[in-house]
């Protein structure tokens, strides 16, 4: 596993906590290691910029992604495949161009009706750019490429067994709690293959995931070696960080 990708598993972890100091810490850090890998970098900018989101700092959260713009720094466009009776499927985020978007939004309605009514809350602090006039939280969320990918798998099938999708960004937090819900209400495995782990979703709602070995900025349908993700004390203790002592709920 390279190193930028153990910084990236901490700053997750310390995003997760929503440990602005250590967050910001590690992202300094990360920049001065890793300079010349602009991909990796613009990644760590989003999630510090979710880190302040998160902690109801806005502002600076938007300051981050201004300095991104101003950069000339663009972010990915999310992007997942998925494989339904044999034929490859491409989704971008919010995308409209397939044939059967009309039956795949309607699904995707429906599945966030269910998981509110299963207690699902959207988490608005996973969104760092302005909402458009036309647009909700739970619109932006449910645009999402995956949450699409998902969607268009129970049109033909209403019950299938196992979902296997490719993503060529991260999963935000957000669309993690919700697909562990949708594979419990749903009773399906999930398997969403993103830029950083595998996730593997199961119908009890509980999802085991793997740091990933492999480059997925081309994507690719192919499951490739992994080996198991650190926990944030060995990132930590490899890093010689010290996290505060977190209260679990």
């Amino acid at each position: 596993m390279s190193k930028v990708n153990f910084y990236m598993a901490l700053l997750s972890g310390a995003r997760n906590a929503k440990n602005i100091n250590l967050s910001q810490k590690v992202f300094d850090r990360m920049k001065n290691l890793f300079a010349d890998l602009k991909h990796s970098m613009i990644s760590a900018s989003i999630l510090l910029a979710n880190v302040y989101a998160s902690s109801g700092d806005i502002e600076q959260a938007s300051n981050i992604t201004i300095q991104l713009h101003k950069s000339g720094a663009k972010k990915k466009v999310g992007l997942s495949l998925t494989e339904i009776d044999g034929i490859i499927m491409q989704f971008r985020a919010h995308d409209q161009s397939h044939p059967r978007s009309s039956e795949i939004y309607a699904e995707g309605e429906r599945i966030s009706k269910e998981l509110i009514e299963h207690g699902h809350g959207y988490d608005a602090s996973w969104i760092v750019r302005p909402m458009e006039n036309d647009e909700t939280i739970e619109s932006i969320f449910c645009g999402h490429s995956e949450r699409l990918a998902i969607a268009a798998n129970f049109i033909d099938n209403r019950k299938p067994s196992r979902i296997h999708i490719t993503k060529n960004l991260r999963v935000c937090g957000d669309c993690h709690r919700a697909t562990k819900l949708i594979a419990a209400i749903r009773q399906c495995e999930i398997i969403v293959r993103d830029a950083n782990r595998i996730h593997h979703f199961s119908p009890n709602g509980q999802c085991s995931s793997v740091l990933q070995q492999v480059d997925t900025s081309n994507i690719s349908t192919s499951i490739d070696s992994t080996r198991r993700c650190p926990s944030i004390n060995e990132l930590l203790k490899f890093e010689q960080l010290k996290l505060p002592r977190i209260r679990r709920s």
